[in-house]
């Protein structure tokens, strides 16, 4: 599924066009939403250095023994990316391949290079509700490989120690991060509530919901952001590398003459965004909104979990409160036409 699709009125049931209309859908699903909100802005402003003095990352060499950890992590699913090797059969020969995944992770690291290889990934159409025809109704699930998310992991590690170290976080993101969750958040959230409260003030709380965040970073803005956390030299490189140039394919299972075929859609690029289902993706989206509290707190209290926003405010003159809520949301507006984000 799908094996139907109504293309400018036309109805497409061979296998092969339905997958690479899917596929051509999926690429542009970020380009379209931002058009649609009159957001795409090809002269988006450098971010400026809100951290100086910081030592540059260092993607330090690993060992043997720390990719069979890594590995360890992993749940043992059958599923897979585009190589067709799962993490099930990587845990099962996790002692034949700990040599040459440690030395293809440690010249990945030297050379500030990601493989190309490794950036392919295969999508399944999911279907959600609606006309089953329809492309819009359909959410991609993305699969990368297996061994993509082993140097991910031993990327994450030495970004969030060094990010960690240098207290380079903002203290409201309490999505993805070591001892925060959506229950951090929660009690963060009641007792800004009941301070206002306890201050005879009126509260007020203003949420704020985006459209494909994690779809519709700007690469070179992010590298940006990334290069003002002390990201840079071949640590740089390789995070470019990592974003750059990714691909994807789109297969969809179909009946043929009683068997269940697979088909592939052609290959893709994908110009924005973050890889969806990686190690990376999620706290990559969190760097690069680190700076959206220091733009809006002088308004109000920010508190975040990932792209789930709510601006916090309060005060005894219900004047002031229509105020200055208008002032912060105004404010998270412009922020969001700066950074690409709906």
């Amino acid at each position: 599924l799908p094996t139907t699709l109504h293309l400018e009125g036309q109805e497409v049931n061979e296998p092969a066009a339905v997958a690479n209309h899917l596929n051509d859908h999926f690429v542009m699903i970020a380009d379209n939403t931002l058009k649609q909100n009159g957001q795409i802005n090809t002269t988006l402003p450098v971010p400026q250095n809100q951290h100086h003095n910081i030592p540059s990352l260092f993607l330090h060499p690993t060992t043997e023994q720390e990719v069979i950890s890594v590995i360890n992590t992993f749940k043992a699913k059958p599923s897979a990316g585009v190589d067709g090797i799962s993490a099930k059969i990587v845990k099962a020969c996790k002692e034949q391949i700990q040599l040459p995944l440690t030395d293809i992770a440690n010249k990945s690291f030297a050379q500030g290079k990601f493989p190309e290889l490794l950036k392919v990934a295969k999508v399944y159409p999911k279907f959600k509700k609606g006309d089953a025809t329809d492309a819009n109704n359909y959410r991609p699930i993305s699969l990368i490989s297996t061994f993509s998310k082993v140097i991910e992991k031993l990327v994450l590690t030495r970004l969030l120690q060094h990010l960690y170290q240098h207290n380079l976080l903002n203290n409201k993101q309490h999505g993805f991060m070591a001892g925060k969750s959506t229950s951090t958040a929660i009690v963060d959230l009641v007792e800004t509530i009941i301070d206002h409260l306890e201050s005879d003030n009126i509260p007020m709380a203003i949420l704020l919901d985006y459209s494909k965040a994690f779809d519709c970073l700007d690469h070179n803005q992010l590298l940006g952001k990334l290069k003002n956390l002390g990201i840079e030299g071949k640590a740089a490189d390789w995070f470019e590398s990592y974003l750059l140039n990714r691909k994807q394919i789109v297969e969809i299972k179909h009946m043929d003459k009683g068997t269940i075929q697979s088909v592939k859609s052609k290959t893709q690029t994908t110009t924005r965004g973050v890889p969806q289902g990686s190690v990376l993706g999620p706290v990559l989206f969190i760097l690069f909104t680190n700076d959206f509290s220091s733009c809006v707190q002088i308004h109000c209290t920010p508190l975040m979990y990932a792209d789930d926003t709510v601006l916090l405010l309060g005060n005894k003159n219900p004047n002031i409160i229509a105020t200055t809520a208008t002032t912060a949301l105004n404010t998270a507006i412009n922020y969001c036409k700066q950074n690409s984000l709906v």
